[in-house]
């Protein structure tokens, strides 16, 4: 089934990490229910069982568009309290990067994910890009020109990269929606903001492999910059 979130789920979610860039996987329980189901959110409000039909609810999202799908899907009906995050380690899959996708598509094997990894301090130079289907990215901060506490991006490098090479940006970035990223939204940390690098790990029956950027506490006011479109 397909749902979306009702506003305190959204504001729960939000206040979540994601899992990767632009999706978030949750257990939560049904209300009335003792039980719990696992779900993909998408933008932090389009809600996707994570069940065997799970590849037909992504190819009927496509097919009648995000929009559409948001305006009729009834409300998710779940206790807010009971959202919890999965871990990635749930999710990662065993999956053998070919040689010809490493050096056409300038792709990386072994290494961790970001959260993974050290925490690091940004220069205040470098540029990130934030790949989204959804021009109203929840994940930004608008108002104040910023990233959110626990979002992820690549670098501009990698992004650069995947355009060139007319690489796909679901593969290379492990993404579950298949919807076609639409966005590039760039945004240039300053010197304060911590951040975790790593490598995309497999998921969903993709590779990966792309660079990807973890802000566990989002970026500093006035660090957003711009929005493009994708490959623009």
């Amino acid at each position: 089934m397909i749902f979306k979130a009702w506003d305190s789920d959204q504001n729960k979610l939000l206040s979540l990490p994601e899992t990767g860039m632009g999706y978030q996987i949750i257990d939560a329980k049904w209300l009335s229910k003792s039980y719990k189901n696992r779900f993909v959110v998408y933008n932090s409000e389009l809600v996707v069982d994570l069940d065997s039909q799970f590849s037909e609810f992504k190819r009927k999202i496509i097919t009648e568009g995000y929009s559409t799908i948001l305006s009729k899907v009834d409300k998710l009906p779940i206790e807010t309290s009971s959202i919890s995050l999965v871990p990635r380690s749930q999710i990662t899959e065993v999956r053998i990067l070919t040689e010809s996708k490493k050096k056409e598509k300038g792709r990386h094997s072994a290494g961790k994910g970001a959260v993974d990894n050290p925490k690091e301090v940004a220069d205040g130079k470098e540029l990130f890009v934030r790949l989204s289907a959804y021009e109203n990215d929840k994940r930004i901060d608008f108002t104040h020109a910023k990233l959110k506490p626990g979002t992820y991006t690549t670098t501009n490098a990698d992004y650069y990269v995947c355009v060139i090479t007319s690489d796909d940006p679901i593969d290379r970035y492990a993404l579950p929606n298949d919807e076609t990223i639409k966005w590039a939204f760039y945004i240039q940390p300053k010197e304060n903001d911590i951040l975790q690098r790593g490598i995309v790990q497999p998921a969903f029956d993709y590779d990966g492999g792309g660079i990807e950027i973890f802000f566990e506490y989002g970026t500093a006011d006035k660090t957003y910059l711009e929005k493009r479109p994708y490959g623009k």
